[in-house]
């Protein structure tokens, strides 16, 4: 399944539902995805203090188990490429305040019964019906942080979404991200440069 096609999937669900004008090309995405990188990779003021909170949630210790959990977050991306399971195990083991939980309920909302699924598994932790449930809620550190992943779940579904408060909006949700996307420059049309690859290959034939 390719790149295009997996973009009109997740990103093509809110154009459907009149959110977006139109999905970004693949390029568009990457360009987008570069300058996102930074926040990815970070933690706002409020994610540090909640996050470490417990001795599991120090970073040296939640690490190594978040990736033994969940090996698929050793690849950090957009998240439009990976499967329903493999984000929900990502915001199960991996502290977010709501601010930033509008990106990953938007990417779930896509899949169909994405968030359903996330309900699911959150309630499970919250009842302690996985063997993790004991071990989920230390890593993130902060109580009833899998309760409230199921009520957002339910406010997600009516297209209702976190206040990202003073998160970069281009960042906070999938919605926010794609239109930064739509922003971007694209990348030249083939022949822009004079260089046609098929043509140069067809009068070798």
């Amino acid at each position: 399944m390719g790149t295009e096609h997996l973009l009109q999937e997740r990103i093509g669900f809110f154009v459907q539902h009149g959110y977006l004008k139109r999905v970004p090309t693949p390029w568009q995405v990457k360009v987008g995805w570069f300058a996102m990188l930074p926040v990815t990779l970070s933690e706002s003021d409020r994610e540090r203090e909640r996050s470490r909170s417990t001795l599991m949630g120090q970073v040296p210790i939640r690490v190594p188990l978040q990736l033994l959990y969940n090996p698929r977050q050793l690849l950090v991306d957009t998240g439009l490429t990976s499967r329903p399971e493999h984000i929900i195990r990502h915001v199960l083991s991996v502290y977010h305040e709501d601010a930033f939980l509008g990106y990953d309920l938007q990417l779930l909302q896509s899949h169909p019964g994405g968030l359903a699924l996330l309900r699911e598994e959150a309630t499970k932790v919250v009842e302690g019906r996985t063997l993790w449930a004991p071990y989920l809620r230390k890593l993130v550190g902060w109580p009833g942080y899998h309760a409230r992943l199921a009520e957002l779940t339910e406010d997600a579904e009516r297209f209702i979404y976190p206040d990202p408060l003073d998160v970069d909006p281009r960042f906070a949700s999938l919605v926010g991200f794609a239109e930064f996307c739509n922003s971007m420059p694209d990348w030249p049309e083939r022949g822009f440069y004079g260089f046609d690859l098929e043509r140069i290959v067809s009068r070798w034939k």
